[in-house]
């Protein structure tokens, strides 16, 4: 259950879902809204029309007759729903005319579950779609369970209602130890169980690896163009590196709201010549963007585990990223890359200074990266640890 699915950056969800397909798991996807024109393609739309069941948009009428239609059926789940949906609320008018909507849409989502005999519910990211998938899941009368990715929802953890998610859920699922440990700070849960730990994870096999060249020439990045991405202290520190005598470029994939900022500042540092606006890719587009790369720098202040940083690692190319949240399970400082401080660009051009001169680190920081990606981030082999915690929750 999501909020907008498929959107072209719903890579990583797409994959898992398909993995769990393929191990002949019966997935539907319910999504609250279908995407909008410029979230996602006719192809990508139709490579998933037998899959998915879109809750909104609807006529009025429609919904006015589901709505009654679920209070008949079950007076006292729409009740009990109703009060969960009270309780959970945000405070003031706002917060509760927000809620009110999105028990509207769990009325939709609920009849889209028992028209599929759905048994149980899974969401992804844990946020106002978590909401909905708490409340669907008490409607229909089955269990639901939540993947926590990380700082979205906990910089709003209290209101997110984080605690009471975690409590009704038959379990939940974190990316990353580091998260989990968030998720039973703000429960307020000391036993670790319900908190199960699976990765992120590629289709190894499509990353084909190569090792570094000699010359490093193309930095890559491919984020969000947002401010939690950091990426002005990677422009600031290309543009140290060109002072010193480097001739780089840097090739950035992904959109949003910072990038008109983002190109300004290149233009005003006088390395706007020498970097690339990409847009969003595909996963093809990323992977050929890899094989080109000679370096992934990656200057978050929050995360995940970055999965852009896991797909440069199963390619062979050296990752550069910002030592922060769950970042450090994936990137070991030294061995399968390099973790510098956030928000200092002279610290992450004197790193990549320092890759760019020794070629055996490289080597090195490839082969074990690519090892490292092959253990514990394949998509088959998690997708069957959280089969595995469905099956134990249906």
């Amino acid at each position: 259950m999501l909020h907008r699915f498929p959107a072209t950056t719903d890579t990583f969800i797409k994959r898992e879902i398909r993995s769990l397909q393929k191990a002949g798991t019966n997935v539907q996807v319910i999504s609250v809204w279908k995407p909008g024109r410029h979230e996602t393609t006719p192809q990508i739309l139709l490579d998933w029309a037998n899959d998915t069941h879109f809750a909104l948009p609807q006529s009025p009428f429609y919904v006015v007759r589901i709505f009654i239609a679920a209070i008949l059926r079950s007076p006292k789940r729409f009740v009990s729903a109703a009060r969960l949906a009270l309780r959970t609320s945000r405070p003031g008018i706002r917060g509760l005319g927000y809620q009110l909507f999105y028990f509207i849409e769990a009325v939709l989502v609920a009849e889209i579950v028992r028209r599929n005999a759905i048994n149980h519910v899974h969401n992804h990211i844990g946020d106002q779609s978590g909401t909905v998938t708490m409340l669907a899941a008490s409607l229909a009368g089955i269990g639901y369970s939540i993947t926590f990715h990380g700082w979205p929802v906990f910089f709003d953890a209290k209101y997110s209602r984080i605690k009471e998610k975690v409590l009704g859920a038959r379990f939940t699922r974190s990316i990353s130890y580091f998260c989990r440990s968030q998720l039973m700070m703000f429960s307020e849960c000391s036993d670790p169980g319900p908190f199960k730990i699976v990765h992120c994870g590629l289709n190894i096999n499509k990353y084909a690896y190569r090792p570094p060249r000699k010359q490093v020439e193309r930095l890559f990045c491919a984020a969000r163009l947002s401010p939690e991405k950091g990426l002005p202290f990677l422009l600031e520190a290309l543009r140290i590196l060109r002072d010193k005598g480097h001739h780089l470029e840097l090739r950035l994939a992904g959109d949003g709201p910072s990038k008109g900022s983002l190109t300004a500042l290149a233009q005003e540092l006088g390395i706007g010549e020498h970097v690339h606006f990409l847009g969003y890719l595909t996963e093809e587009q990323v992977i050929g963007e890899l094989q080109a790369a000679d370096l992934f720098v990656l200057p978050s202040f929050v995360e995940g585990i970055p999965v852009s940083a896991m797909e440069a690692m199963a390619v062979g190319v050296p990752v550069i990223a910002t030592n922060i949240a769950g970042t450090s399970e994936l990137i070991e400082d030294g061995k399968t890359g390099i973790l510098v401080r956030p928000s200092d660009a002279q610290i992450l051009g004197e790193a990549i200074i320092k890759i760019i001169q020794d070629h055996s680190l490289r080597l090195s920081v490839a082969e074990l990266g690519r090892q490292k990606v092959v253990t514990d981030f394949d998509v088959d082999r998690e997708a069957a640890k959280l089969n595995h915690y469905f099956m134990q929750s249906c």
